[in-house]
């Protein structure tokens, strides 16, 4: 630049006065956060650090209370192996979690040294990243599922935070949970599995009791400080309703009145994306689903489009019934943009920010920090908030509907809401301030409902467990889930029953078959499907084998598709 003039820059360099080289400019910068956060160990974390460090076993689950603390250890325990120059990874089963983790880990570790990967990032980013990991530039990657893969070498350390979250199993194609792909890597690398969670996952829990995995608690919160004063209110009684709008409660109501007055923060969970949950015609009563699915499309107010929140086909809203030509419509249902809309009406003067997989990448990170930094009076989100974030001035979480969830036909149904319920109660009372949790709800005697609200995960686990030993479903069995697709209906039912028929002749007293059924979504992208739920206690040769020429058999058949998704999480 001070020279202007190429030729005697040129001269300079073939004299060798001056050298030419090339700085990588990486186009994914690691956001600069505000590092309000200050700790130091308890003399629980120091012990736990230590067992994880000394253990003969390279598994251990980290079972800890909200609030206990298990991030810090995380942290010191990454100190700990990079010291010994070897790699640490750190899976977050949210992308709004990776903010949270990088502001801890930037306090200890230069920013060039942390690679970031989760599926936000652009293409470019992500090549980046990869690049700057197979160069060994970085000594940590944090991340969401898929950055199991990343190419670290030498890892030492692999945790995954929430080990419980659904998040971490990827069942479209190529299925696989990141715990399995983690304690594979570890097997091979000769390193340190750490399953943190509040509420672990009924099969880790097993294995931690059977003394398969090392098994560490934490019972108290940072600075004993207790967990919210919860109340469960029932929503089928009137008189606890508010006239103003029916989605609120009369007493939530008037306690996020009161926490705005004192200049608190407040959380609310609603676990369900959009405005409203489908669109009917008034006049013919046609519900508009969609075209791949054929599932009903949630309506979306703030672009007012119909989405599906299955395949992510969109469509903007009809203006009139594409079969009757009606203009008046009925919306059914509500989700987060609806309680959004309900907020600023019932109160005008707070500042409210949503959170939800529909806010882009950089505003989730923004809005994040804003509510960290009191910038915001209440957050509304998705299962998106209900998970590590610390907030030190929330002092009420409410949950809108607890019920969403429960009635799903899925055996994981009750664990996932437990955990979610317990996870967002665990949001409150992170400061010296006294916090309270409201769970809104219709059923209010339903025992998920009334253990989350105590915090209660033992007796939960012991409820559950009985339940999953009586249906025979994991622990205490294996799944396999054969997915069969066709676009000739008739064809599929006929190959569905035969292949049913030869896994039951095969008299195997290890296995149990259950279908071939029509699932809920029985309808993708023009393709039929059903769907052959095999139960399966040991490992079986036999089954393996007839898996294998099964998948030979149709592998170049242009009228049938099979896939296979082992210990599948929805079916």
């Amino acid at each position: 630049k001070e020279i202007k003039n190429i030729s005697i820059i040129k001269k300079l360099i073939n004299l060798n006065y001056i050298k030419e080289f090339l700085i990588e400019n990486y186009r994914y910068k690691i956001p600069d956060l505000k590092n309000t956060y200050h700790f130091k160990l308890t003399s629980d974390q120091i012990n736990a650090i230590n067992n994880i460090l000394n253990s003969n076993k390279k598994v251990t689950l980290l079972e800890g209370i909200t609030g206990s603390g298990k991030t810090e250890i995380y942290l010191f325990l990454s100190l700990e192996i990079i010291k010994k120059n070897k790699t640490v990874l750190i899976l977050v089963p949210e992308i709004s979690l990776t903010s949270m983790m990088i502001e801890r880990y930037t306090r200890f570790f230069q920013k060039n040294k942390i690679a970031i990967l989760h599926s936000k990032l652009t293409l470019a980013e992500k090549y980046d990243e990869y690049r700057r990991i197979t160069k060994n530039e970085v000594d940590v990657v944090i991340g969401a599922r898929s950055a199991i893969f990343a190419p670290l070498k030498n890892i030492g350390l692999i945790v995954l935070d929430e080990e419980h979250s659904e998040t971490y199993k990827q069942d479209n194609i190529p299925p696989y949970h990141a715990r399995e792909i983690a304690l594979m890597r570890a097997k091979k690398n000769d390193s340190i599995v750490l399953l943190g969670s509040a509420t672990p996952s009924l099969e880790t829990r097993a294995k931690a009791i059977k003394g398969i995995y090392n098994h560490l608690k934490l019972t108290k919160r940072i600075n004993n400080l207790p967990l919210p004063k919860t109340y469960i209110i029932d929503m089928s009684k009137s008189n606890n309703l508010l006239n103003k709008s029916h989605m609120f409660s009369l007493f939530l109501y008037q306690k996020i009145k009161d926490c705005l007055k004192k200049k608190e923060q407040v959380v609310l969970l609603i676990n369900r994306r959009g405005f409203s949950t489908s669109v009917i015609c008034r006049n013919c009563e046609s519900i508009f689903k969609c075209h791949n699915c054929n599932i009903p499309l949630v309506y979306h107010k703030n672009d007012n489009t119909l989405r599906c929140h299955h395949c992510d086909y969109v469509k903007k809203m009809f203006e009139k019934c594409p079969f009757c030509d009606s203009k008046f419509f009925l919306k059914i249902g509500f989700g987060i943009e609806k309680i959004e809309h309900e907020l600023k009406l019932l109160f005008a003067d707070a500042k409210i920010l949503r959170l939800d997989t529909d806010v882009n990448k950089k505003n989730i990170f923004e809005k994040i920090e804003k509510f960290r930094n009191n910038e915001a009076d209440i957050l509304i989100g998705t299962q998106m908030i209900a998970k590590g974030h610390d907030f030190p001035n929330v002092t009420l979480v409410g949950v809108v509907l607890a019920d969403i969830g429960l009635s799903i036909p899925n055996f994981r149904n009750t664990e996932r809401v437990f955990s979610l319920l317990t996870q967002v109660i665990g949001r409150g009372g992170r400061n010296k301030k006294n916090a309270e949790a409201i769970i809104q709800t219709y059923l209010p005697n339903h025992y998920v409902i009334k253990l989350a609200s105590k915090q209660d995960y033992n007796l939960f686990f012991k409820t559950e467990m009985l339940i999953r030993k009586t249906t025979q479903y994991p622990p205490y069995v294996h799944l396999m889930l054969l997915i069969i697709k066709s676009k000739k209906e008739n064809y599929l039912i006929n190959v569905s029953k035969q292949i049913a028929r030869d896994l039951i002749n095969q008299k195997n007293d290890n296995i149990k078959i259950v279908g071939p059924s029509k699932p809920y979504i029985f309808y993708e992208k023009k393709w039929h499907v059903r769907k052959i739920l095999i139960k399966y206690k040991k490992k079986d040769q036999k089954l393996r084998k007839y898996i294998q020429e099964l998948l030979k058999t149709f592998a170049n058949q242009s009228t049938i598709k099979i896939s296979i998704n082992v210990d599948p999480f929805d079916f």
